[in-house]
Formats: C-alpha cells, structure tokens, sequence
C-alpha cells in the first residue's frame, strides 16, 4: 500500500535508484550509512535534551527487546517515530504527547525496534533516493524539512513509507509479542493508534510521517484487534496487566507541556488545549501553565473571526496571565505578556506598567532592550 497522501501533501518525487532492488552488499555498509545520515539529521533538528527521559525509553526498549538502543527525542509536534538500522531510534515530542499511558508508549516502540530486530532496512534493500523538495505545509516539521532537504533516504523509507504492508504486519506481531512478554496491556496498542488516526488530521499538512498517516495506522489498528482477539487473547484477559508508571507519569508531563507550545506557535489551538488541559489535571497550580493558557487564547483572539470572538479570547487571556501572575509575582515572562495584551486593549499606561516590571524582573532579557523601546514609546 503507498503512501500516496502522503506523497501529496509534500509534494516529493521520490526516484528509483538504478540498483533500487538489489540489497546491500554488507550489513557494516548498511549500518555506517545509517549513521552518517543520523548525524547528519541531528545537526539540522532541535533536540529534547532530558538524560533522565533518554534514558527510561533505552529502558523501555531493553524491556521490550532485551538489546541496547539510543533514543533521541526531537522537539517536534508531529506524529513520528522511526528507527535506523544500526540501532538509533528518534520519537518527537508530538508522539510523545499523544499517548495517554505507558502500554501504548511501549506499543509504539514495540513496533519500531521490530524494524531493527528483524533487519528490514537490509531485506529491503537499497532505498530510493529523495530529492531535496518540500512544501510549505510540511516544513512545520523541523525534521520533514531536513530529511528531505538533506536527501536521506534511509531516514526517509524509516519515517515516511515504512518497510511495506507485510512488514509492517510482521513488526505488529513482533511488537505485540514484546509488550506482552514486558507485562503490558495488549489491549493499549489498538488504543493509541485509534488516538493517533484521531488526531492526526488536525495536523494537517504536517503529518506526513508514517504515524501520521491514517491509511497506515489503519492497518496497525486491524492486525492488532485481530492478535489480540486471537493468539493474545488471553493476556488482553489478564487482569494484571500493566499500563503506566509512575515515572511515565513524571517524565512525560514536562513533554505534554513543551508539545503544547509548538502546537500554540503552529495555530493547533484546540490540540494545544488539550495538552494543557492534560498538565492543568496534575499541577493546576503551576503558575507557567497559566502563562501558557494566555499566549494560546491572546493568539487565538488574533485569529478569531468575529469581534465577539476577539473580546472573549482576551478576557480568558487576562484572567490567566493574571493568574500567573497570582500564583507567581516574579513569574517575568507573564508581566511581559500581560503588558502587551493591554497594549492590544488600548489600555497604555497598565501595558507600561507591566512591561516596567518585566524589566525590572529580567533585566538581563534577550528582548530587554526593544521592550525598553516599547516602553518609552508608551510614555510619549
């Protein structure tokens, strides 16, 4: 099955190499390419630097396969999560997010690190080569965008197109069988890719990665109903199954937030939303979520279609930013946004009173000196 929706959205012609179906010569060869390209991909991508969370998915992974596996998480919203064949494994922040529990986290990964145990990149042999366009749409992905301005086409079979319908099968059963000799609910796998057909069409032009693909998690959400409803049956029965932890719950909140951010930045208000929702459930009293609640409803009131709707969104982004503020007076970030959400009231002189105050919280700002230029345009 191609990924033809895909393909459309990033408007990619993806070229038949001359030896497209031949194998590599050697497993070394194949591994050292993978390298190269993972290096190369780390150079031009924004990494979640959290040791602590690296190391508990290298966890996960040794629990689900027994091998040693290196995690980068990428800050990006999108729905991806793919694997080189010398072991590296790469999951954005947006996947992360997605998933509800620690069972449909060890799903996903179960499904993936098949990919490595079972060498499909070397059966496949060599992938077709990517040539360097990418529409605007797609580019909200930091790592879309690289992948294909790079050209790196085992990245690119990895993330995009997948190994092919049978497997891709395969990499189900094998993932299924991992999370059930982990201790897992095998019940979860069709759980979180039913939530990810769910939400990735809100990402729009963005979900262009196999996890973001509805056709394909279509396929993972049938082969694991019917495994679990026949050879896993009676593990899907068993009432002592696991589907979180604690240390889930603890490194993945931080995630959820972050995510949120880049989902407020790209204009996904109601998925934003969500997210911080999530987060407001276990710390309803963090003043930095409150600010968060702010920029996305002063940023959805810039887009409202109605006056109405404009007036709304600010009175909710007052209320927060001056929770915020509430919960944390020395919070700088939230005078700032305080200060120039009253600017776009009409109200000048609270906009430089709170714009004074971030100033003389965080004098050492990065934006210091143009919010100082604001301010004294304020007091004209």
């Amino acid at each position: 099955m191609t990924r033809l929706a895909a393909a459309a959205l990033l408007a990619v012609t993806l070229l038949a190499s001359a030896c497209a179906t031949t194998r590599y010569a050697a497993d070394p060869a194949l591994r050292e390419a993978a390298h190269r390209e993972a290096a190369a991909l780390l150079q031009h991508v924004r990494v979640w630097d959290d040791p602590a969370l690296a190391d508990y998915l290298a966890g996960l992974g040794r629990r689900l396969s027994g091998a040693t596996l290196r995690f980068h998480v990428l800050r990006d919203p999108s729905l991806a999560l793919f694997s080189l064949p010398d072991g590296q494994v790469f999951v954005h922040t947006g996947l992360l997010a997605a998933t509800e529990n620690e069972a449909q986290l060890a799903a996903l990964l179960g499904h993936e690190i098949a990919h490595v145990l079972n060498r499909d990149a070397l059966e496949a042999g060599e992938p077709r080569r990517v040539r360097p366009r990418l529409d605007a749409g797609a580019a909200t992905s930091p790592t879309a965008a690289a992948i294909f301005s790079l050209g790196l086409p085992l990245t690119a079979r990895a993330a995009l197109r997948g190994y092919g319908g049978r497997r891709e099968d395969a990499a189900d059963v094998v993932g299924l069988a991992s999370l059930v000799r982990g201790g897992w609910d095998p019940k979860e796998a069709s759980a979180i890719y039913l939530r990810l057909a769910a939400q990735a069409p809100e990402g729009a032009a963005r979900e262009v990665f196999f996890f973001g693909d509805r056709e394909r998690l279509g396929d993972r959400i049938e082969t694991a109903r019917v495994q679990v409803a026949t050879r896993f049956a009676a593990a899907a029965a068993a009432t002592d199954r696991v589907t979180t932890s604690a240390q889930y719950e603890r490194l993945l909140l931080p995630v959820v937030r972050e995510n949120a951010d880049e989902d407020i930045r790209q204009g996904r208000f109601e998925l934003a939303r969500r997210q911080l929702d999530r987060v407001g459930a276990a710390t309803p009293d963090d003043p930095r979520l409150h600010l968060q609640y702010g920029d996305l409803d002063r940023l959805a009131a810039q887009r409202a279609p109605s006056g109405a709707g404009r007036d709304a969104g600010r009175a909710r982004a007052r209320a927060a930013y001056e929770r915020a503020i509430q919960l944390d007076p020395g919070l700088a970030e939230a005078h700032r946004q305080l200060g120039l959400l009253w600017h776009e009231l009409g109200d000048d002189a609270r906009a430089r009173a709170e714009l004074e105050r971030y100033l003389a919280l965080a004098p050492g700002a990065a934006d210091a000196a143009r919010i100082a230029e604001y301010v004294r345009e304020l007091a004209r």
